[in-house]
């Protein structure tokens, strides 16, 4: 299993380094192709924390720390309480609610539409943003509600970087004791953290060369063809 969990990992990764998001996403999109979907989800964490501590301290200059730091407050009793929900829920329902909202979130990136988030909105977000990764390992509810706040391409990167970092030393633990990481999950994760670390420094360059105004709209295709390849697999 471990070249298969490494060639998923640093290409997620890969895209991580590269738009600041979506690592976790094509990782467990590939993943799942052989692995259940409580499995795959299980190794993001461990993924993220080497993936995300690489991409905070390789730009840690343009982390809006404040703005991450208050979001926090909110982001982090949903992602506890998320992360305790997921061994209730069978697997192939979970696998199906998964795919779902990641096909959902691939639409709006290709479409380019922003939703409009009312301030008094936000912190209620900030909370179930944080359940559905502590859930999913997943952010695409998290991303339209905080994204906006971290500004320009760099500081999205970086503030997201930190974002991913915090949420996935949290779930790691959480997801031991309730049965959905084993030690050996871990081991296996770990082989690939250096294979990782090389796909996030190659994917840092091809991030400098991308225009702004395209990388979502790339991320969302792959997103889409992904979902739709493994939601037909549930159905086979």
């Amino acid at each position: 299993m471990s070249p298969f969990v490494i060639m998923s990992a640093s290409l997620g990764y890969a895209t991580e380094s590269i738009f600041g998001f979506g690592g976790s996403i094509v990782t467990f999109l590939l993943l799942s192709q052989n692995l259940p979907a409580k499995e795959a989800v299980s190794l993001l964490p461990v993924f993220a924390i080497a993936g995300s501590l690489f991409i905070t301290l390789s730009d840690y200059k343009s982390v809006l720390w404040k703005v991450t730091g208050k979001a926090m407050l909110f982001i982090m009793p949903g992602v506890i309480i998320g992360s305790l929900f997921i061994g209730y829920v069978p697997e192939r329902i979970f696998k199906f609610f998964v795919l779902a909202i990641i096909l959902i979130y691939g639409v709006n990136l290709v479409t380019g539409r922003e939703p409009v988030i009312p301030d008094r909105w936000k912190k209620p977000l900030y909370f179930f943003g944080g359940f559905i990764i502590g859930a999913t390992s997943i952010g695409v509810f998290l991303i339209p509600v905080i994204g906006p706040e971290f500004g320009g391409q760099r500081s999205y990167r970086a503030s997201f970087g930190l974002l991913w970092l915090v949420s996935a030393a949290t779930r790691i633990p959480l997801y031991m004791a309730n049965g959905i990481l084993s030690s050996e999950g871990v081991q296996s994760a770990m082989i690939a953290v250096p294979f990782l670390l090389v796909a996030i420094l190659i994917g840092y360059y091809i991030h400098r060369l991308i225009p702004e105004a395209h990388y979502k709209r790339y991320v969302g295709l792959a997103i889409i063809l992904t979902s739709c390849a493994n939601l037909v697999t549930i159905f086979l």
